[in-house]
């Protein structure tokens, strides 16, 4: 039998998963809801492992190895980039996810885990945390993790609740998809070679027949004297629209879960229309609350109240990096007003603060003052 992983492994498309096979017991009903949510949150997952995580110690950039965990290698088995797919899939899979430190500070993902949720005016605490096949013993305080939530009612209704409709759908598709693709056949029985026929061997014969034809793409029959074999299949061709009955399912159950999620269901299909204010809502509505969330864990967790107070914080830069091309009127307004320094708007675009950037600069257009000549340069760091 084979398993959800199973399709991806041996699959390059998704999107082109629906051999029959796959649907011929109880268990393999799911797989169309399984693969919307998977589509999808794969989508966002591999979106944030993009992002660039930036550390500031008293304001200024830091490349110390807090930086090399969150970049390069959170531990001895992962990339971040792998580090950090699984840490958001899980979260919105699960919806929560839970990080742990070895005692070496390596970083890792949590497959499962169980939490003591008694203790409201306590730090709560984790038990039986399961890396990969590794179980700890130890317990750990919410202190000495990251734990992130992410509560959406929407999406576990979708998950837990999808349900019997579902599945009364499936098994009315397959059912017809087998009807109509159903080999029948008979077999002529020679009389006087009825008559002393051994039933083993009539079974074995006809065993052989079904095999052949269940286990091969080409099955080459065994032909007996007193016996002839003829086909009677069912060729309506009613398969292929049951077929797209599927992929026009799995389409809908993708929009569901993306609209959910705060995905356009355009950007999952890869269409290109109204690509610009779908890539602005998806930033808005999914990718950036999401990075907010990281964000305020990290920075809980990495720094103590007073070193966050003094300008030490991670920022994480990705997607959600703005267009310094599209935002250039506006950042050159900004500056010749002297509203904002060269390095605060840097540090708003995501990028690093340069030498001499401190300084305001109020350009001779924006000057009430009757000064003659160039632009007036002020350092009011």
């Amino acid at each position: 039998m084979a398993t959800f992983m199973d399709i991806f492994s041996k699959r390059h498309d998704a999107s082109t998963i629906f051999d029959l096979e796959f649907y011929q017991s109880e268990a393999n009903k799911t797989y169309l809801k399984e693969i919307a949510l998977n589509t999808v949150i794969n989508f966002v997952a591999r979106s944030i492992s993009q992002s660039e995580f930036r550390v500031y110690q008293k304001g200024k950039l830091n490349n110390g190895e807090t930086t090399y965990k969150l970049n390069v290698r959170p531990n001895s088995n992962q990339s971040a980039g792998i580090f950090w797919h699984k840490l958001v899939y899980k979260l919105l899979k699960d919806s929560e996810v839970l990080v742990v430190s070895t005692d070496t500070n390596e970083l890792l993902v949590a497959d499962s885990f169980t939490q003591d949720i008694g203790k409201d005016l306590y730090p709560k605490t984790f038990k039986n945390v399961r890396v990969g096949n590794f179980n700890y013993t130890r317990t750990f305080s919410m202190d000495d993790v990251w734990y992130l939530t992410y509560a959406n009612a929407e999406l576990r209704q979708f998950v837990d609740q999808l349900g019997e409709d579902i599945s009364s759908l499936y098994t009315r598709m397959i059912e017809t998809a087998k009807r109509n693709n159903q080999l029948r056949a008979t077999v002529d029985i020679d009389a006087t070679t009825a008559l002393d026929a051994d039933s083993t061997v009539l079974q074995k014969y006809l065993d052989d027949i079904r095999n052949a034809i269940k286990n091969n793409s080409v099955a080459i029959m065994p032909q007996m004297k007193g016996y002839d074999y003829q086909e009677k299949s069912n060729s309506q061709g009613v398969s292929k629209e049951s077929i797209s009955d599927l992929s026009v399912l799995q389409n809908q159950l993708v929009d569901t879960v993306a609209g959910i999620i705060g995905v356009p269901p355009a950007l999952i299909h890869g269409q290109n229309e109204k690509l610009e204010s779908n890539i602005k809502s998806y930033l808005k509505f999914c990718l950036n609350p999401l990075i907010d969330m990281i964000e305020d864990e990290l920075n809980a967790k990495l720094f103590k109240k007073e070193e966050f107070m003094s300008g030490s914080q991670v920022k994480v830069i990705g997607l959600n990096k703005p267009d310094i091309l599209e935002l250039a009127e506006s950042v050159d307004k900004l500056i010749s007003s002297s509203s904002f320094s060269p390095n605060e708007i840097r540090e708003r675009l995501g990028y690093e603060p340069r030498v001499g950037g401190d300084k305001y600069v109020l350009t001779k257009n924006y000057d009430n003052d009757d000064l003659k000549g160039g632009d007036k340069n002020e350092d009011r760091g």
